[in-house]
């Protein structure tokens, strides 16, 4: 088991970062980092600074929320995160500790 940290960045469909839809913006922030394990996930409804965002059929949004998540050493994220730090703006970030596993390796370490 390795110790490493997650790294979760909120945005909304709409964001745009460096004049380029943001998920995109920061998947290639996260490749040029070296980052490996990120995901995009697009949320179904969420609360944030500019109100409710929905998937309802009745909001018919187009501005749902998206979550950009990374795992990997700490190390990589904070390095990560300061070559992002310029780019993000006002995105909301959360890191924490996360304990990285690899099931299926001969010994079951990373």
């Amino acid at each position: 088991m390795t110790e490493g940290s997650c790294l979760r960045i909120y945005l909304t469909e709409s964001d745009r970062i460096d004049g380029r839809p943001a998920t995109e913006a920061i998947l290639e922030l996260c490749r040029d980092s070296g980052l490996r394990g990120v995901s995009v996930l697009r949320g179904i409804e969420g609360l944030g600074g500019h109100g409710v965002h929905s998937a309802s059929f009745l909001s018919l949004s187009s501005d749902l929320p998206i979550l950009v998540e990374a795992i990997d050493t700490t190390d990589a994220i904070n390095s990560a995160l300061e070559q992002m730090k310029s780019h993000l703006g006002q995105c909301m970030v959360a890191t924490w500790p996360v304990s990285l596993m690899r099931y299926g390796d001969d010994d079951g370490n990373d």
